[in-house]
């Protein structure tokens, strides 16, 4: 932990106060643990705020191959995540937190979406300004200030599991959606598949710490949805990535297959654990 330079502090769990905690899993010298009360699962310690903003400034990928290659690792979920929104609106504002480099809103301006970005990486904000033309703020979204009832959709792709004061994030979701507006997260869900390996003695680093500062089970998110102020939570596969590495995009392909299948199979309510989920939650 020292040699990546980021100062680091203790903090009870982001859900619920509770400052007690049973060690996990580590990783890299990383600890992840599970609080002793909700049994959230979160690291602990963690960079400070400071030092999570200044480590968001090289985590993204840098170069147009590397961008591009980003683009469509993500190309498949963000079509489907478009298409589960136009299921319920026809269009509106929205608003994509944790943006990147602003692909996932290049595709709702394309579908007649008036669509803007937060985001943390000056880099991610760069690009998006300047090769897709999109106007993407600096983060995080609790600072900026929005107007109440402002945004008919908010999105976040692979961006809870990041953020520090995730209730938090999900509150000014809620206050900034209108009445009847749509939360969509996608999220990894990763503690299954970790608690496995460790079963067979295999080392891993899925956790992608420290960049993961959580990980949440479909129980875990939908009790914080309901705990901010949403209803109608629903679940859904929502796709899967396309890495570029072979193995990866292999695994990917396999275990997002099998999980459609098996959520389609079990009339929607099998997610398979251990494979990244699409929620959806409505402000009532």
């Amino acid at each position: 932990m020292g040699e990546i330079g980021l100062e680091l502090e203790w903090v009870p769990c982001p859900v619920c106060g509770e400052v007690a905690f049973h060690p996990l899993h580590k990783e890299d010298g990383w600890q992840m643990v599970r609080c002793a009360t909700c049994r959230f699962i979160y690291l602990n310690p963690r960079p400070t705020e400071e030092a999570l903003f200044r480590f968001y400034q090289t985590y993204l990928p840098e170069g147009q191959p590397s961008v591009e290659d980003w683009k469509r690792m993500m190309g498949p979920v963000f079509k489907r995540a478009a298409d589960l929104i136009e299921r319920t609106k026809k269009g509106g504002r929205l608003l994509d937190v944790g943006a990147g480099f602003g692909f996932f809103l290049s595709e709702m301006k394309e579908r007649g979406w008036d669509a803007s970005g937060v985001e943390l990486s000056q880099r991610a904000i760069d690009y998006a300004r300047g090769v897709l033309g999109i106007d993407l703020q600096m983060g995080p979204l609790e600072k900026i200030g929005f107007k109440e009832d402002q945004f008919d959709v908010v999105s976040g792709f692979y961006v809870i599991e990041h953020l520090p004061r995730p209730m938090a994030f999900l509150r000014e979701a809620h206050r900034i959606l209108k009445p009847k507006g749509l939360l969509l997260l996608r999220y990894p869900h990763t503690t299954p598949i970790k608690d496995l390996l460790h079963r067979f003695h295999i080392p891993n680093c899925l956790y992608d710490l420290p960049a993961h500062l959580s990980d949440f089970s479909p129980e875990m998110i939908e009790r914080c949805l309901k705990e901010a102020g949403f209803q109608g939570c629903k679940h859904t596969i929502g796709g899967f990535t396309l890495p570029k590495a072979l193995g990866k995009r292999i695994a990917s392909v396999v275990f997002g297959n099998v999980s459609e299948g098996l959520f389609c199979l079990s009339g929607q309510r099998y997610l398979l654990p251990g494979v990244s989920k699409t929620v959806l939650a409505y402000k009532g």
